[in-house]
């Protein structure tokens, strides 16, 4: 014997009470409940129906949204990027729109900085004018870009010393459901499934589908609420922006 069970957060969110649930945290609540007496299931998540990157890798909250620059001969001056999600080209496009050019008067004239990734060298590169500097001895923005915290100046460009972390880290994806209990290593947990961000697009939609069913021990035989969240790998809480998510889990008698 086996049957789906849906768990969305937008119907979540509906529900009474339902203004405390989010979409990377939420709790379906069953009535009348799931009874499934006293014999042993398993359950495994049959498809993750839709999810998106939606998470944000520049963000205040991170210390990572602030660089600063200046012409030499005047001020420092910072530089503010919006809370959002950013690839190297975004970080760059940000960057020429509101530091601008070294002549705004002149169409041709060159941009101020400018960024790319290099995969030849698996770098962010930084070119700049000569009579300018940029500034990243504040905050944490340089981790993004695998640069030390410091000034960048006298050269026409720069190399980052480090692999760039544009994704903050976040490079696997754990959902986790309180109705299982799996044994990891000899310690439990509530790990339903879990995915690289390889090949994500930053800010569309997309599904999973397990290749093979991963089947963990139930731990109620009585079910009137079932809770999902998301972590990143370090077992923070991922933040989705209010995109909400929606899986299928299978239970299954053993």
């Amino acid at each position: 014997m086996s049957f789906d069970i849906l768990l969305d957060s937008s119907l979540a969110k509906l529900e009474r009470g339902g203004e405390r649930n989010v979409s990377h945290d939420f709790t379906v609540k069953f009535h009348p409940p799931i009874q499934l007496g006293s014999e042993n299931y398993k359950a495994a998540l049959n498809r993750l129906i839709t999810m998106s990157y939606s998470w944000y890798d520049i963000d205040s909250r991170y210390n990572k949204n602030k660089i600063r620059w200046r012409k030499k001969t005047e001020a420092w001056k910072t530089l503010t990027f919006l809370n959002g999600m950013y690839d190297y080209k975004r970080i760059n496009t940000f960057l020429q729109k509101h530091i601008g050019k070294v002549d705004p008067a002149d169409k041709d004239s060159d941009y101020i900085f400018t960024m790319y990734f290099d995969m030849s060298v698996y770098r962010v590169v930084i070119s700049m004018h000569e009579n300018y500097e940029l500034g990243f001895s504040q905050g944490a923005f340089a981790e993004l870009l695998g640069y030390e915290k410091k000034i960048l100046t006298g050269k026409t460009s720069h190399s980052g010393k480090f692999v760039p972390n544009i994704t903050r880290g976040v490079d696997w994806v754990y959902l986790h459901c309180d109705l299982i209990t799996r044994q990891s290593n000899n310690v439990p947990s509530d790990e339903l499934y879990s995915f690289s961000t390889t090949g994500l697009q930053v800010s569309y939609p997309f599904q999973k589908e397990p290749r093979r069913l991963e089947w963990q021990p139930v731990n109620k035989s009585y079910i009137n609420e079932i809770r999902v969240w998301v972590t990143d790998g370090r077992n923070n809480i991922l933040d989705l922006n209010g995109t909400d998510i929606a899986i299928s889990l299978m239970l299954e008698k053993e």
